[in-house]
């Protein structure tokens, strides 16, 4: 993973509205068990948005997410998908821009 990725269409919440599901979807799937801490999910989407504002670095989101886990999710399998889909370039792109 690179230091920074950019979002090719920043106008675009597409990305966001994908994890916030993904999210949602795999903490309604989770059984909860007695003491579980509730996944702040609207504080892990707000670190997408610092990520895509350049205020953190990929491997700083992974951080939070790591110590922020939803079961059965994984942020670095997503966000290499967005990359693979386009959503971000990485910044050898977007030097050649």
């Amino acid at each position: 993973m690179t230091s920074a990725l950019y979002l090719h269409n920043p106008a675009s919440e597409a990305h966001i509205e994908d994890l916030l599901d993904r999210l949602t979807g795999q903490i309604a799937q989770a059984p909860q068990g007695a003491g579980q801490q509730r996944v702040p999910v609207a504080d892990l989407v707000e670190v997408v948005r610092a990520m895509d504002r350049g205020d953190l670095t990929p491997k700083q989101a992974l951080k939070v997410f790591a110590h922020h886990s939803v079961p059965g999710f994984s942020f670095g399998r997503w966000l290499v998908e967005m990359v693979d889909e386009g959503v971000y370039l990485e910044d050898i792109y977007n030097e050649a821009a």
